[in-house]
């Protein structure tokens, strides 16, 4: 239980249920922070979500000094604003307060324990996927397997904010636990799992999340619709005995309803003297037709056989879904229709064998799957509709999903919508922005300005578990990451370069904090130089009557701003007559330009040194 000898802050102002504001007294408190607030219900957590430093030093007078210029003492305090994220009740369950918080209630920071408790962050090692540790903290991130498996997950990033490599995290994690998966690579850069990190930088970074580098091999085979080479199998396609419906489905061209027909009665007339067909003997039951609408039925089937995908019995569904295996699907220079076409039929494969049990729950994963799903308006693609039918009732299978996209505007909204584990970067683009905030559950506008400034490898993730939005700095990859830019000049290597970046330059000259004089001890230590320089001309003029530089400071200052002066170039035009004319010892009144009202010169005509020309 905190003490009040921990106490950071005081809550003030007006104060909800949901958010409050506390003054930070002199602790290190930085944005993102975890802190607890007392309340009738116990201790509520809640995280800072701004910091802002208050000071009397106004513009105006800002603007009158220069760069080289003593500062005067600046009084200023900091206060933040936090949101409160809730409590959990005797059910375990998250609630937040109903009733306001206390004004002047004492704010202390969080411990571990409230923030495990809090946020659910229970899962372990043995049954959790491993995503890296909280943001600002040393706490890791366990996500639940049965809610990433059972439940989809989206992972949204702009291009180069690091989703490929969170994706690789998440396989990585889920390949120890031996949960199957199914990678749709569009590019080919999975099939690095095969090889260990042998980054420097991330094997330095690898002690501070507590990995260390391998490799799946022994998990992972490939698999390519262009054929076998090296290490990759060649995928086929189960071509035969293939319906009117579900060549409908994997048509680009919209058939119209003549044609249709045309397709349906061939079909129909085929079956009756034959127990099996391929696509080229649906092409020849076409030809026969009388009707004119046979033509443009030939073209699309034509050009549906021309992908080379489809064979008699195809790559088997149960050879792709294993326990401990993940097939990769490497995409790398398939035409993109093509590439449309298999990921359409595979899809509904693997869905049909897996609600009649044929195989274990798995996971599929849709590398850029705007490309797969296309919100409506972006463009058409015969997976979708097989992509959305997966996200509606995948879960109810056990055939989980997971969208990773750098463009979420461009996927389908209701896919998005459909995944309860989000795992989203950096993302800058407006329309993007927008289409993360009214598809994702529990992200509010305040979120959308801190998406924008998430930096490189941090993540904001909730589900699996996890109720509340947490930023989460993800783990350093234990295999070599595919996804990696090319580098294009490589006789200038970054490490060759070392930039002459200027050192921050000293703080300019600051007046010191003028405390009571009643307050100090005997020493004038604490009191500046100007500050007694003002004093003694005020006082001489017959302006103050006290010995305290403080309290001529405040009076000064008072009758500055009633003058409507600039309080600071006031007082410094004093201090330099003080320095320059209103010695101590052996003042130059004849030359100060003060001399005709000061009192001290009149009552004190004869002193030698007065009248000093």
């Amino acid at each position: 239980m905190p003490q009040k000898s921990d106490s950071i802050g005081i809550i003030y102002g007006d104060v909800g249920s949901t958010e409050f504001n506390f003054t930070v007294d002199g602790h290190n408190i930085r944005k993102f922070d975890y802190v607890a607030a007392p309340h009738k219900e116990g201790y509520v957590l809640a995280q800072v979500m701004d910091i802002k430093r208050y000071s009397d030093l106004k513009f105006q007078d800002a603007a009158t000094l220069r760069s080289n210029d003593e500062l005067p003492y600046i009084k200023s305090s900091v206060s933040a604003y936090a949101d409160v994220i809730g409590y959990r009740d005797k059910r375990g369950l998250l609630q937040t307060p109903r009733t306001p918080f206390e004004t002047g209630s004492r704010i202390m920071p969080a411990n571990e324990d409230l923030i495990r408790h809090v946020l659910n962050l229970y899962s372990e090692k043995q049954n959790g996927a491993y995503m890296g540790i909280l943001k600002g903290l040393d706490l890791p991130v366990f996500l639940n397997i049965d809610s990433l498996v059972q439940k989809h997950i989206c992972i949204l990033a702009k291009t180069g904010g690091g989703k490929s490599y969170a994706c690789g995290v998440l396989v990585e994690e889920l390949l120890k636990k031996k949960i199957p998966m199914v990678i749709i690579d569009t590019h080919g850069e999975y099939l690095s799992l095969t090889k260990p990190n042998k980054d420097k930088k991330d094997q330095k970074n690898m002690g501070k999340f507590g990995v260390k580098s391998r490799h799946y091999s022994s998990q992972i085979v490939g698999y390519s619709p262009l054929g076998s080479r090296g290490d990759i199998e060649h995928l086929t396609l189960n071509g035969l005995n293939l319906e009117a419906r579900e060549i409908i489905d994997l048509l680009h061209a919209k058939l119209s309803g003549p044609q249709i027909g045309v397709l349906y009665q061939s079909i129909k007339e085929m079956k009756e003297f034959k127990e099996t067909y391929t696509i080229r003997d649906i092409i020849e039951a076409v030809a026969r037709s009388k009707s004119n609408a046979r033509w443009n039925v030939i073209a699309s089937l034509e050009s549906l056989d021309s992908i080379g995908v489809f064979s008699v019995k195809g790559t088997l569904a149960t050879d792709l879904v294993k326990k401990g295996r993940c097939s990769i699907i490497n995409m790398k220079g398939v035409p993109p229709d093509i590439q449309d076409v298999v990921v359409a039929r595979l899809t509904k494969e693997l869905f049909d064998d897996r609600k009649t049990g044929k195989l274990p729950p798995f996971l599929l994963i849709v590398e850029e799957a705007h490309n797969y799903c296309p919100e409506r308006g972006f463009g058409t693609s015969v997976s979708s509709n097989m992509l959305r039918t997966v996200a509606s009732e995948g879960r109810k299978f056990g055939m989980g999903l997971c969208v990773v996209s750098q463009r979420p505007a461009k996927v389908d909204k209701n896919i998005i919508s459909q995944c309860n584990t989000n795992i989203i970067l950096k993302v800058t683009n407006p329309n993007d922005l927008k289409a993360i905030i009214q598809s994702v559950e529990g992200l509010t506008n305040q979120t959308y300005n801190e998406i924008q400034r998430l930096p490189i490898g941090v993540a904001l993730i909730s589900g699996a578990s996890i109720q509340i939005p947490v930023m989460v700095e993800i783990r350093t990859r234990e295999t070599s990451h595919g996804g990696k830019s090319v580098t294009i000049f490589k006789d200038g290597e970054p490490t060759d370069f070392k930039p002459n970046i200027p050192k921050m330059p000293a703080p300019p000259p600051q007046k010191e904090h003028v405390v009571p004089v009643s307050s100090l001890p005997v020493s004038r230590n604490n009191i500046t130089e100007k500050a007694v320089l003002v004093n003694r001309v005020a006082k001489r003029l017959g302006w103050v009557t006290t010995d305290s530089p403080e309290e001529t400071i405040k009076q000064l200052t008072k009758e500055a701003e009633k003058m409507k002066e600039n309080v600071y170039k006031y007082l410094d035009s004093l201090a330099k007559l003080g320095k320059k004319f209103c010695h101590e010892k052996d003042p130059e009144c004849n030359r100060c330009p003060m001399n005709t009202g000061c009192r001290y010169r009149v009552s004190k005509p004869k002193k030698q040194g007065l009248f000093r020309k």
